[in-house]
Parts: C-alpha cells; sequence; structure tokens
C-alpha cells in the first residue's frame, strides 16, 4: 500500500553538541558517529518533499553547532513551510540572535530543565542556567530592534521526581523574562542516566509531584505565562498514565504523519525512538545514501512498523510504553 508522502519533516542539522545531559543519548553514547548535515545534502532531501508544511530542525544534538542552520532556515521559510527548533541556548549569543530573526524561524523552544542553578547542572551537567536567560534577553533586544514577532520563545522542563518542585521557578522566570508559554515534557525511558522509571513523574506521581504542578498552574494563570503538557494534554493528564502499561501508544500518527532524518542520513520512526532503550538497528527503516525518501518512506521496513505499531500486543519495542501524548 502506498502512503502519501508526510508534509513534516524532522530534519536532524547536527548530533553534536555543547552538552551532555543526563536524559539524552549524548551522554549514554551515541549510536551514529559525529556529524552536522551539509547544505549539498539538505538540498537534496528537502527537493525529495513536495509539500513540507512544517519542519524541525533537531534531533540528537545543539542545532546551533551548525552555520549554516539560519540558511536552511531561510529556504524552508521560501517553500512556506513553519520552521522550528530544540535548542539548549547557550550558544544564543554573538551574531546568533540577529541571524535567528532575520532567517525567519518561526519557533524557538529552549530546553531548561530546571527552575535554579543547583538543579540545571545536575540535570544537564554544565553551570549554564543564567547564561540561557541573559542570551534570550539578548534574542529579545533582536526581536525588539527589527520589530520582529518571531520566533516565537518556549522553555522546556523535562519532568521528573527530581526537578518538577522547581516548576513554579520556571513560570516565574519565564514571565520575568517577557516569554508566554512553559512545556512540561514528558520523560522517555532508557534506564540509562536519570532516563530511568524510578524519575518518571507518568503514572507515578506523588502528593509533592502534584502539588508543584498545581502551584505552577496557579502560578501561570496569575502571571500571564501558558503552561502545557507536551502534546498540549492538560498537565493532569499528563502524568495520570490513563493509558495503562498495556495500552500506552494512543493512536500515535508519527509513522503516517512525518519523517525523521538522521544528521548521517538514517531514518527513523520518530525522534523519541532513539531515547529509548530499543537497540538502534531496530529502528532504522533506511538510509538516505542507498534509498531515496519516497522508496524509503513506502519501503518493507517501514511497512512494517506501521503494521507492527497497529497490532494489540507486539508493537516495535521503541513504541512500547510510549505515548501520542509527546511534543510535536
Amino acid at each position: 500500500m502506498v502512503t502519501e508522502l508526510p508534509e513534516d519533516l524532522y530534519l536532524e542539522v547536527t548530533n553534536r553538541c555543547n552538552l551532555r545531559c543526563r536524559t539524552c543519548p549524548q551522554y549514554f553514547g551515541m549510536a551514529e558517529p559525529a556529524a552536522d548535515l551539509t547544505m549539498d545534502r539538505f538540498h537534496t532531501l528537502i527537493a525529495q518533499l513536495p509539500r513540507l508544511r512544517r519542519v524541525v530542525l533537531h534531533g540528537i544534538g545543539e542545532p546551533l553547532l551548525n552555520r549554516h542552520l539560519p540558511e536552511m532556515v531561510r529556504e524552508l521559510k521560501a517553500r512556506g513551510a513553519y520552521v522550528l527548533f530544540n535548542s539548549n541556548g547557550l550558544l544564543l549569543r554573538g551574531r546568533w540572535p540577529a541571524k535567528l530573526v532575520e532567517s525567519g524561524l518561526d519557533e524557538l523552544r529552549v530546553s531548561v530543565d530546571a527552575g535554579s542553578p543547583e538543579t540545571y547542572q545536575s540535570v544537564r551537567g554544565a553551570n549554564g542556567f543564567a547564561r540561557i536567560f541573559a542570551n534570550l534577553r539578548l534574542l529579545a533586544a533582536a526581536k525588539a530592534e527589527r520589530e520582529a514577532l518571531t520566533p516565537k520563545v518556549s522553555l522546556w522542563m523535562t519532568g521528573m521526581h527530581s526537578n518538577v518542585g522547581e516548576l513554579p521557578a520556571l513560570v516565574r522566570h519565564a514571565a520575568a523574562s517577557g516569554i508566554g508559554e512553559v512545556y512540561l515534557q514528558r520523560l522517555v525511558l532508557s534506564e540509562r542516566g536519570l532516563a530511568r522509571a524510578d524519575q518518571s513523574l507518568y503514572g507515578h506521581a506523588g502528593d509533592a509531584d502534584a502539588a508543584a504542578i498545581a502551584e505552577a498552574e496557579a502560578l501561570a494563570r496569575q502571571l500571564g505565562v501558558s503552561l502545557r503538557g507536551s502534546g498540549e494534554v492538560r498537565l493532569a493528564e499528563q502524568i495520570a498514565g490513563e493509558d495503562g502499561p498495556n495500552a500506552p501508544r494512543r493512536a500515535c500518527m508519527r509513522p503516517w504523519k512525518l519523517m525523521y532524518v538522521t544528521a548521517n542520513g538514517q531514518v527513523l520512526p520518530c525522534c523519541v525512538a532513539p531515547f529509548t532503550s530499543a537497540p538502534y538497528a531496530s529502528i532504522v527503516l533506511g538510509h538516505t545514501a542507498r534509498q531515496s525518501l519516497p522508496e524509503i518512506w513506502n519501503g518493507e521496513r517501514y511497512q512494517a512498523w506501521r503494521t507492527a505499531l497497529l497490532s494489540e500486543d507486539r508493537p516495535p519495542a521503541a513504541c512500547r510504553g510510549c505515548g501520542a501524548d509527546w511534543s510535536l
């Protein structure tokens, strides 16, 4: 069966990073060699997808390490796509704020994972908390100077027992910085580093966790900050674990709607898969050096993945314990 080519593309512009966060494969050990997406490869890839509605220029790695990033954004905007990426924000200084504003970038998601310098360092392995907010002020100044409304900026926390108590503090930091959105992201479990079941809030939130979330929600309303769960769900739903252990996938449509290409050219089912404990070879659905994107999209491995995802008892290993309520 032929599946219509995706309009949403996740394109990893680099898999290099300047941090080693305790929830990330960068800390556990990378499955692919370090690589940056070149402009030649970028042009080859996007030319194969005639309709691009939305392009996410991140994966595993810090996008600001690729100097071609503004040029890529401009070309995608010329194609009419909505363009965004996640960043840790530590390199957002010098010419970067102006370059991003002038590129037409629609959205910048800044991963913080804490409301204090101490917790930031314990999760992200660096003393960078104050620098992030200083850099975000530089970005706000660049937008103001150019009378630009974009990129829209949001702050993100991967929710764990060890940091969710600081969600109210992160909301305060957002309000003080003129940032209107904060997201609580679900933790992807791999049982490595901090990405462990004993850190997960999903289905395991205690009274203190719930109280911190309730406080953050009340504070957000008071300060005019939009506080959301990943996938746009309410925070109470995000931590409730209502799916149950045997039916967690909740109608995930990613293998039918989007494609994820790594900096080395491998195609994966989604951006969540490489963070799981599934063997890496099991999530590789094709390689762009050997096949075109349409060939991979409608190839045997992709079709088998979709069939398995729909099965009641034998989903792909990377999909077990996952859900539809992740950030898009």
